[in-house]
């Protein structure tokens, strides 16, 4: 039973990923206010389009020390979506003086640490730190200035002269990589929520390397997006849905406009041959201009980005994605899947599902053509039963249309 006081949670995300907080609005029983942007930005999105009807929106750059936040806001509990920043660190030290509960709450459910590893060596000091940082000291010097005080505001909340040290070395140390690399090198316990929502034993994995987490303090919850897949019966549609990712977008991987293109004509033309209505669903920071400027028939191909699109998942005769949190919820819901790592250089980026033994892999866009007979015949995830119950117990355990109640109980609770 939740806790009926109503209690002010302070809540750090960002607003405009509403798919990834969306369900706390369930959460009526308490007040939320919002912390994430640095400062008031010039085109905010409505209040009234943030899934939750938030009490305040406040912002970083209008204290000197998180005790100010404390002070003013008086929140019961602190729920933090991301603790690499430095004045989030700040923030869950300086709770911790003041006896306030913190939470990490998971807005993924398909972590994966050695993929983290790797991207943490493939982007040098060179490439990603020194270009930052240059960028930060020319537009925002005084903000850098002001963040590195209200970090070193927080002498209080260590449990130890050795993990104070480690938090006043730990600016510096930022400086030689990314935060997440640095966060792993760089453990101590004060600079972690009380409590990890991490939802699942493979986002624990990930978690862990930069926290120094153990499983047995994370709360494996089940994933709270996919509780709308569970259902007891699928009806099955003709119909095929791609899942994008802004590669090109986001400079990966060797992407470029033409192999883009290339992948596009594939789908437009398999669509038009086969005689089967593809559905393209484009991630947030996909390019839809870039999509919509190709030629397509309107007929055979439909381009989506926002909106809920559970029905066309779960109706769908075969899904192909790339590695991501969708793919995690497909396989619970016993979706037919073909895991692709259509890039210029083929591979699979991220975890790689078809280990499991539930889905297909495809590392060639001739696959698409060669093989969609036999992939839309034989959904793997339904014939393999033991390796099923074994896919849930990482990835998503209990598979039970309740993770959500868990994740809200839990906030009220501990």
């Amino acid at each position: 039973m939740l806790n009926q006081e109503t209690m002010v949670i302070l809540l750090i995300v960002q607003p405009d990923r509403a798919d990834n907080y969306e369900y706390l609005r369930n959460d009526s029983e308490n007040e939320y206010v919002l912390l994430w942007y640095e400062k008031k930005p010039l085109s905010p999105l409505p209040v009234e389009q943030y899934p939750i009807r938030f009490s305040k929106i406040i912002y970083w750059a209008d204290f000197t020390t998180p005790q100010q936040i404390i002070n003013r806001i008086k929140p019961d509990k602190i729920v933090f979506f991301e603790i690499i920043d430095l004045r989030q660190i700040a923030l869950i030290v300086c709770a911790r003086a003041n006896n306030i509960s913190t939470f990490y709450l998971e807005h993924g459910a398909a972590g994966d640490k050695n993929t983290a590893i790797s991207r943490w060596n493939e982007l040098t000091i060179k490439e990603y730190k020194i270009p930052y940082l240059i960028d930060r000291f020319r537009r925002n010097f005084g903000s850098m200035v002001k963040s590195k005080l209200f970090y070193y505001s927080v002498f209080k909340g260590f449990s130890s002269l050795k993990s104070y040290l480690k938090y006043l070395a730990l600016p510096v140390k930022m400086l030689s990589g990314l935060p997440n690399k640095i966060l792993s090198q760089t453990h101590f316990r004060e600079r972690v929520p009380k409590y990890s929502i991490v939802f699942n034993r493979i986002n624990w994995e990930q978690y862990a390397l930069y926290t120094g987490i153990e499983e047995k303090d994370a709360l494996l919850t089940g994933v709270p997006f996919f509780d709308k897949f569970y259902r007891p019966e699928l009806d099955i549609v003709n119909h095929v849905v791609f899942i994008d990712h802004p590669y090109l977008e986001e400079k990966m991987l060797n992407w470029t406009p033409e192999y883009h293109k290339k992948l596009a004509d594939t789908l437009f033309s398999f669509a038009k041959k086969r005689q089967i209505k593809v559905y393209i669903k484009l991630h947030p920071r996909s390019d839809l201009s870039r999509w919509k400027s190709y030629s397509f028939d309107p007929d055979y191909v439909e381009i989506l980005q926002m909106g809920d699109y559970t029905e066309l998942y779960l109706k769908s005769k075969l899904i192909l994605g790339y590695s991501s949190s969708l793919i995690n919820g497909f396989l619970c819901a016993r979706k037919n899947v073909v895991l692709v790592g259509w890039h210029p250089v083929a591979q699979i980026q991220g975890m790689d599902f078809s280990k499991t033994g539930l889905c297909y892999c495809s590392l060639s866009l001739s696959d698409l053509d060669q093989k969609f007979e036999y992939w839309s015949e034989n959904n793997l995830s339904l014939k393999n039963a033991v390796a099923y119950e074994a896919f849930l117990k990482d990835c998503n355990y209990p598979f039970d249309g309740n993770a959500e109640k868990r994740v809200i109980e839990a906030i009220n609770n501990l």
